[in-house]
């Protein structure tokens, strides 16, 4: 058994189909599909249901999945110590973030991570917020930049501060808000609201805005999720709700067409944190990437926690 199989086995897992494992691995779908099939062969049990698509796992497959990411991990963490004893660090480490981060600011954060560090690969996987637990905890990514309403009732999860920042209104320019400074969340009495993310928050609005809206004590309105920012102010533009976007959003979508008012409450902050999965062994890549996050300068707009 080659650890090149096991590597391909995993991407093809992650990412529910061959192509994608394969451009994610940079070698040819048919080097990734052979892999799989020679694993296959010598496990003498089929690990992934081709029939359909995306593929799946099959039974096997599930239970051989978690046993390969620990043998790919411990041979990372492996790899970390000798370098370490080196005083070179070599390996890989898997971030997963927020949409609207992968664009502007985790691109510019690995790019200078990549100069401190040329050995060590990082791979990038961005998502609607509310998957990204989930990424977590079936152990495809390390770590995750996530707002901290999605993690803080996960036991199986764990975090480390980042930033804070606060949450800005967003109404169209005609709105009876639009010409105020700030609003407390009481004015948003009846108001359809629009959020961006998935997730169980209440009233249909992200976890972290229904928290807000119920500690307020507010009854409004339908309440929308978005899949981006970018929707999100287009569908305030169109006079479809009031919105509610963080501080660094905002600067990241642009605000062209809508207007831009403070929240009152000393409660509207967004708390971001990087989170890891408390059973999920580091190896010194993981480590040292995880330690630069935290050392970098936030976000424009945002502060340190």
């Amino acid at each position: 058994m080659h650890l090149d199989w096991l590597t391909s086995f995993v991407s093809v897992a992650e990412h529910r189909a061959f192509l994608a494992a394969a451009q994610d691995l940079g070698r040819a779908q048919s080097r990734v599909s052979e892999h799989v099939a020679k694993l296959e062969v010598e496990l003498g049990i089929v690990l992934i249901d081709r029939a359909v698509r995306p593929v799946r796992l099959t039974v096997a497959g599930e239970i051989f999945l978690g046993r390969a990411k620990d043998v790919l991990a411990t041979l990372d963490s492996a790899r970390g110590e000798m370098s370490a004893l080196r005083g070179t660090t070599y390996g890989t480490a898997r971030l997963a973030c927020m949409s609207s981060f992968a664009g502007a600011f985790v691109s510019q954060l690995i790019g200078r991570f990549g100069k401190a560090e040329r050995n060590i690969e990082v791979r990038v996987m961005e998502g609607p917020t509310a998957t990204l637990p989930e990424l977590l905890l079936r152990h495809e990514v390390d770590h995750a930049i996530v707002p901290l309403p999605y993690v803080a009732n996960v036991p199986e999860l764990q975090w480390d501060s980042l930033w804070n920042e606060p949450l800005r209104l967003l109404v169209a320019p005609t709105h009876r808000l639009a010409t105020s400074d700030e609003v407390s969340l009481r004015e948003l009495a009846g108001e359809s609201v629009v959020t961006p993310g998935s997730g169980d928050g209440a009233r249909g609005l992200s976890p972290e805005v229904a928290a807000l809206i119920e500690a307020a004590d507010v009854r409004v309105g339908a309440g929308r999720r978005v899949a981006s920012p970018h929707t999100l102010v287009s569908m305030v533009r169109s006079g479809l709700g009031v919105g509610v976007l963080s501080e660094s959003a905002v600067r990241l979508t642009g605000t062209e067409g809508v207007t831009v008012v403070s929240l009152a409450e000393a409660s509207a902050v967004r708390h971001t944190v990087l989170a890891r999965a408390r059973d999920r062994r580091t190896g010194e890549a993981v480590q040292r990437l995880s330690e630069f996050i935290a050392a970098a300068k936030p976000p424009e707009g945002t502060r340190r926690a």
